[in-house]
């Protein structure tokens, strides 16, 4: 699932290979305090806003198959392609893209652990130019629809044992000791989750040692023969979360894809502080 700068730069001239980079912002940060601007030689930009629905009512809501499946092929995805996947924060939104693509059935997607960042950090060329497919691809989506939650699901999921949710959104955000940033949604959590941070997978940008994010787990009250759903604050950094137990052997796991933009906005479900 990661791949390191080494590791990209023997695949950038080999055929089929595409280099996905998005430049997604974290929210509340301003644009002077992040590089928008360094990419990866032969890097398309992948944009989540384009690649989400426009007629839904949350942020960050993922595509039917048959509308991902045009935008795939307009930057050249084929069904064999190799997809390695980046953003320049180090690990933010890449994993969003990857859990997007992979969901819709592209089977050799890679993420590179570090981003942008590590790849300078190691040395390798930078551009300040994107690159657009020279041809339409011929990919054709397959939606794995069991990898991603809804409202309901996480309702029911409330209480029971063998299921653990948990929210990567900050924890002065979970507890309720700040506003939230959107408008109209409420502060708190969903009942009965676990607040495990995304910061708190990562270290300088990359994914931490899998002894460590084990830790993580267990101590949020998780176990391999638990079903894991993920939550954040629109979709996005929830799939931090979600690749994070993917690399600790998590196998029943899903995404909140609403998360708490959705869940906060609804007055009718229930939030704890």
């Amino acid at each position: 699932m990661l791949i390191d700068p080494l590791q990209l730069q023997a695949l950038q001239n080999q055929d089929n290979h595409l280099l996905l980079c998005c430049l997604l912002r974290p929210v509340g940060v301003s644009a002077e305090s992040i590089n928008e601007s360094d990419l990866i030689p032969s890097s398309q930009l992948f944009d989540i806003d384009d690649f989400s629905a426009t007629d839904a009512p949350f942020p960050h809501t993922l595509l039917s198959a048959s509308e991902f499946e045009i935008k795939a092929r307009a930057l050249g995805i084929n069904n064999d392609s190799s997809i390695v996947v980046c953003d320049n924060i180090g690990i933010y939104s890449a994993p969003r893209v990857w859990f997007s693509l992979t969901l819709m059935g592209c089977n050799n997607v890679l993420l590179l652990n570090g981003g942008i960042p590590a790849w300078k950090a190691s040395g390798y060329p930078i551009t300040h130019d994107s690159v657009t497919a020279s041809r339409e691809g011929d990919f054709s989506a397959r939606e794995q629809s069991d990898r991603v939650a809804t409202k309901e699901d996480v309702f029911a999921a409330i209480g029971k044992a063998d299921v653990r949710i948990i929210d990567v959104r900050g924890a002065a955000r979970f507890y309720g000791q700040v506003p939230e940033p959107r408008a109209g949604v409420r502060s708190g959590h969903i009942p009965g989750s676990a607040n495990i941070p995304y910061a708190n997978f990562i270290r300088d940008g990359r994914f931490k040692p899998r002894s460590e994010l084990e830790k993580l787990f267990q101590d949020a009250g998780c176990s391999v023969d638990k079903e894991l759903i993920f939550s954040c604050g629109s979709g996005v950094t929830a799939c931090i979360g979600y690749l994070a137990a993917l690399l600790c052997g998590y196998k029943n796991i899903r995404v909140y894809d609403g998360s708490w933009a959705e869940w906060g906005a609804i007055e009718s479900l229930p939030i704890e502080l």
